[in-house]
């Protein structure tokens, strides 16, 4: 299922957002890198998480700056390490969540075992979490979004992040910014129903208890 999920975003891609497709995207992670990379985390990735990464290895941005979930840069397994290793020295402070879903450990805002494959270029990105609370599943996907201190649940696995997407590049809920067309960039953005960066305002993932 999680393979098909991925060929479809990879035609969609190459249809609507060629660039994204051929420039954007990194070739993929083979199993020696994975092995390393759970080496460097201390932790057994989940099975689906390696077979996200055996499709591309993250992005980069040498000839397209580029986006993909939610609008956001799909991080590649070097710069997981380096975020990491930038976050290192603040990872036992406890910065608590304000609000959060009763799934998420509110706890710590930069819990180690929170994997962050994707990020928006501010203070949001998204996550998988390793450590749920006790109602919550481990490998399921989380929004954090540090200006706020809001943390919320939006899949409960990496292969639902991906059923949703898909479904939401089905529905037409996805759309090249036009400035960033204008400097010969393809960057995918969100409607504004489903936009998670700006969940405040989202028909989706608004949280009016949260503000």
């Amino acid at each position: 299922m999680m393979q098909k999920q991925l060929e479809y975003i990879q035609r969609w891609l190459e249809q609507h957002a060629p660039r994204i497709a051929t420039q954007s995207l990194n070739p993929a992670a083979n199993n020696t890198r994975l092995e390393a990379f759970e080496a460097h985390i201390s932790k057994q990735l989940p099975e689906d998480f390696k077979t996200l990464y055996r499709w591309h290895d993250g992005m980069n941005e040498a000839q397209n700056l580029g986006s993909l979930f939610y609008g956001m840069e799909f991080l590649s397994l070097a710069n997981i390490e380096n975020r990491r290793m930038q976050l290192s020295d603040i990872v036992t402070e406890l910065f608590i969540l304000e609000y959060a879903d009763p799934q998420i450990n509110s706890s710590n805002a930069y819990h180690r075992d929170w994997i962050q494959f994707a990020h928006d270029g501010g203070r949001t990105g998204l996550y998988m979490d390793l450590a749920p609370t006790g109602t919550g599943k481990s490998g399921q996907i989380i929004f954090i979004d540090h200006e706020y201190n809001v943390g919320i649940l939006v899949a409960n696995s990496l292969r639902d992040l991906l059923e949703q997407f898909c479904n939401d590049l089905q529905n037409d809920l996805y759309q090249l910014n036009e400035d960033a067309l204008e400097d010969e960039n393809e960057f995918l953005e969100s409607d504004p129903s489903i936009d998670l960066v700006n969940w405040h305002m989202s028909e989706r993932w608004a949280r009016p208890d949260f503000e």
